[in-house]
C-alpha cells in the first residue's frame, strides 16, 4: 500500500473551468428539477410564488446556457458534485419543519437568497477562468445567467424583508 499522493485531477485553468461548469451544471438541474418545483407548492405568499415561478423558467434557461458554454469548449455536458448546494438544502431541511406556518415562507425566501449568492459566487469564478482563457462565448453565456441571478436575489431580497416583518407582527405560538 503506497501512500504516494494522488496526481492532481485538475491540470488546467481549462479543467478547473469545465469542474466549474460541471457544478453550475448539476446546481442548476437540480434547483429546475426539484428544489424550485417543491418551493412553489410549499410557498403561500402569492407574490413570492409568482417570484419563483418566474426564475424556475430563467433556470431552465440556465441550464441550456451551461449546457452550451460545455458546446463551445468542444466538450460533453456532465455534471459534477454540487456540494455547497447540498448543504444548503441540508440547512433548510433541517429548520424548515420546526417554524410555525407564519414564518415558513419568508425562511424560504431567505434560504433561497442563501442559494442565489452561491450561484452568483459560482458564476463570477467561472467566468473569470473563461475571461481568462480567452473563451467570450462561455464568458457570455455565463453572464447572461449571473445576471438574471442577480436579479432574482434582487427580487428575493424584497420578498424576504417584506415577510420577515410580517412574521414578526405575528404572535409567537407557544
Amino acid at each position: 500500500m503506497s501512500d504516494a499522493p494522488r496526481p492532481p485531477r485538475i491540470t488546467s485553468a481549462r479543467d478547473l473551468l469545465l469542474e466549474d461548469l460541471g457544478k453550475l451544471l448539476t446546481t442548476e438541474e437540480t434547483l429546475a428539477r426539484s428544489v424550485l418545483p417543491k418551493l412553489q407548492q410549499e410557498i403561500k405568499d402569492e407574490q413570492l410564488k409568482s417570484a419563483v415561478s418566474e426564475h424556475l423558467e430563467q433556470t431552465r434557461t440556465h441550464v441550456e446556457n451551461v449546457k452550451s458554454a460545455f458546446a463551445a469548449l468542444g466538450a460533453s455536458p456532465s455534471g459534477t458534485e454540487a456540494k455547497g448546494l447540498e448543504g444548503l438544502k441540508q440547512e433548510r431541511e433541517s429548520t424548515i419543519q420546526e417554524l410555525q406556518p407564519a414564518l415558513r415562507d419568508g425562511f424560504n425566501a431567505s434560504a433561497a437568497m442563501g442559494t442565489e449568492h452561491y450561484e452568483i459566487a459560482s458564476y463570477e469564478a467561472a467566468i473569470r477562468l473563461a475571461d481568462a482563457a480567452g473563451e467570450e462565448e462561455v464568458a457570455r453565456l455565463l453572464h447572461a445567467n449571473l445576471q438574471q441571478e442577480v436579479d432574482a436575489l434582487n427580487k428575493l431580497a424584497q420578498h424576504a424583508t417584506r415577510l420577515a416583518e410580517q412574521g414578526a407582527k405575528e404572535p409567537a405560538v407557544p
